[in-house]
């Protein structure tokens, strides 16, 4: 332990106090930043489940290191070793008080502790070293525009190492200056953090903690105009920078400029204009900078790029420090759509749906015909069990017409009590993806009334956006609260297991057939096994298209996209049919109606998986 003068005491404490004030002030100004957010309720539900997720995703860096696995555990090596620094730091900033307790605390095992904290130090040393050489000479894999302060803080913290190192082993550099070099750069490096992109190292443990537990997870908004006629700042949405939430403020701040967002955006890799990154940057800029008049759509994000986006969240779910983008997009949709009422693409499917309650603009006489050829039972209040829920496609598309009467013989061969509805509405997700609140709700309660007037509690649905919506955005509307809701190859592969379907001589013995994950089955409610089961089932060999499972890529029909006839050059769909076609497959399976109605065509054939399954059990 080296022993200091009293000027050196004094020097150190300076430096100290400076240091702690330029970080307070620093601090303290982003903190007045996020506070002047709107309220944002729910942040602090469920502490038990949040404190689990911030060990999983920060103490064992799953997000880091699942997202992207090289550089990943480069990230992790470096957290690491700035964990088990802890202990050492704070020994050696007591040690001109002759404070330093590590020899009290770890006596005849200081040295092999020492030896792992240097051996941390070194990998430490070698993963910046890694990392900087990724960013600025691999330039192919490199984020765009570079960041030189990424430079210069890479730098510290690998002489940081160098000089724990020859502090502790070496010895090329006399002990004292190594001491006071290594000191300085510590005392140095929060307010450098906290001014620069790397502020996560700070905020991304809290940014965790507080996400949501699922994705485009969007309170319901209030739409009792009168109730709200004296409160001044009521907004319909993020119109302004000041209606912008303490959440998302704290989010913009957040942001390591990794573009893990961007890389998994389907319109941002089919080149289109939408760069998740991007409006998260210009979000942090405008709460930073801006007076707060601001609008959202034009500072932060385009028209254009607004009406690219699908719904899909590859985003969100990518993220390692916890950004929700669904909130910016949810926002900016409900200011375009129930404020400013300019700029919207789904301008045609939201008339379709005010004029017939379907996006296909077809008569109700179209549903009513397929029930009545088709002899599919109509639910009896006390009598059926399930309810199947036809869905827009289904019900007015003719071209599911065979995936309807697979599920029916399905339903009937397994002797599952089961009906429909007479009428159907819409179940208004995609209304409500397009920022019209008001269709949503107005279609949320009719149909939630209706479930309660015939003691409806489960139903079937073959649409992952229904079954979504079902089960998180119907429970805040009375008779909607304790649905339960299974997706049809959730119910398949159940029956087979129970034995009420017996898988028969299996119509894919031989056959290469593919999988397409829908956004809204797979990353939204973890649905990945059921719909492979029931290839498997059928005698399939299951050939993986890529990308797959939680990142598969979008079809391009999320947030109404499937009726929404696509002016952009470059299309999400066509690079996804790309992605299958190079797959080598001759069969496309789906399990969602609006993944098919996407890609049908893209190989010879395509079969949603009750269908797959009623070829394999011969059902007629």
């Amino acid at each position: 332990m080296l022993e200091f003068t009293s000027l050196e005491t004094g020097i150190f404490i300076f430096l100290v106090v400076a240091a702690v004030a330029g970080f307070l002030l620093i601090a303290g100004r982003q903190l007045r930043v996020v506070r002047e957010g709107r309220p944002d309720p729910g942040r602090l539900d469920h502490p038990g489940m949040r404190l689990v997720r911030v060990v999983k995703e920060v103490l064992f860096q799953s997000r880091v290191v699942g997202g992207r696995p090289v550089v990943g555990t480069l990230h992790a090596a470096v957290f690491l070793a700035f964990l088990l620094f802890i202990l050492e730091t704070t020994s050696m900033f007591l040690e001109p008080f002759r404070l330093g307790y590590l020899h009290a605390l770890m006596g005849d095992a200081l040295p092999a502790f020492r030896l792992v904290v240097m051996a941390a130090a070194a990998v430490c040393a070698l993963s910046m070293t890694a990392l900087a050489f990724r960013r600025f000479v691999l330039i192919r894999y490199s984020p765009d525009p570079k960041s030189y302060e990424s430079g210069f803080v890479a730098l510290l913290i690998v002489l940081l190492m160098l000089t724990f190192i020859d502090l502790n082993g070496t010895h090329f550099v006399d002990a004292r200056v190594n001491w006071w070099l290594h000191v300085v750069i510590i005392l140095g490096f929060p307010s450098l953090i906290l001014s620069s992109k790397h502020r996560h190292i700070f905020l991304a443990p809290i940014n965790v903690f507080l996400r949501s537990s699922r994705l485009w997870d969007v309170p319901k908004m209030n739409l009792d105009f009168e109730s709200m006629e004296d409160d001044e700042e009521i907004t319909l949405g993020l119109e302004t920078i000041h209606a912008i939430p303490w959440k998302l403020r704290l989010d913009f701040l957040s942001c390591v400029e990794c573009k893990r967002c961007t890389d998994q955006c389907p319109a941002a890799t089919a080149g289109q204009e939408l760069r998740p990154a991007d409006f998260i940057k210009a979000g942090q800029k405008a709460i930073m900078g801006g007076s707060g008049d601001e609008v959202v759509i034009g500072t932060i994000i385009s028209e254009k790029a607004l009406g690219q986006c699908t719904s899909c969240m590859a985003c969100e779910n990518i993220c390692p420090v916890g950004i929700e983008h669904s909130q910016v997009l949810a926002g900016a949709k409900y200011a375009q759509t129930l404020a400013l009422g300019t700029g919207g693409v789904a301008t045609e499917f939201l008339k379709a749906m005010n004029n017939t309650g379907n996006p296909f603009s077809s008569e109700a006489e179209v549903r009513t015909e397929l029930i009545s050829s088709l002899g599919i039972p109509i639910y009896k209040k006390g009598e059926t069990e399930y309810l199947l829920w036809l869905g827009c496609v289904w019900s007015h598309n003719p071209d599911f017409r065979k995936v309807v009467e697979a599920t029916r013989a399905l339903l009937e061969k397994a002797g599952v009590s089961w009906g429909v509805l007479e009428t159907e509405s819409c179940s208004g997700h995609h209304s409500r993806r397009q920022g019209e609140e008001m269709q949503f709700q107005v279609l949320a309660e009719e149909n939630c009334e209706r479930f309660g007037d015939l003691g409806v509690q489960r139903i079937i649905t073959g649409c992952p956006h229904c079954l979504n919506t079902f089960r998180h955005e119907y429970g805040d509307f009375p008779g909607g609260e304790d649905l339960d809701v299974i997706h049809h190859s959730e119910l398949f592969v159940d029956l087979i297991a129970s034995g009420a379907l017996d898988v028969g001589s299996g119509s894919l013995a031989g056959r290469k057939v593919t999988y397409h994950d829908p956004c809204y089955l797979g990353r939204y409610e973890g649905i990945f096994r059921q719909p492979r089961e029931l290839i498997g089932a059928a005698g399939g060999s299951l050939v993986e298209t890529d990308p797959h499972r939680a990142r598969s890529y979008c079809c391009g029909g999320g947030a109404a996209g499937f009726v929404i006839e696509a002016e952009e050059e470059n299309r999400v769909d066509q690079e996804r049919k790309r992605q299958i076609e190079e797959a080598g497959v001759d069969m496309l399976v789906t399990s969602c109606p609006e993944c098919r109605m996407m890609l049908t065509g893209t190989l010879e054939e395509t079969k949603d998986v009750a269908e797959l399954l009623a070829d394999a059990l011969e059902v007629p």
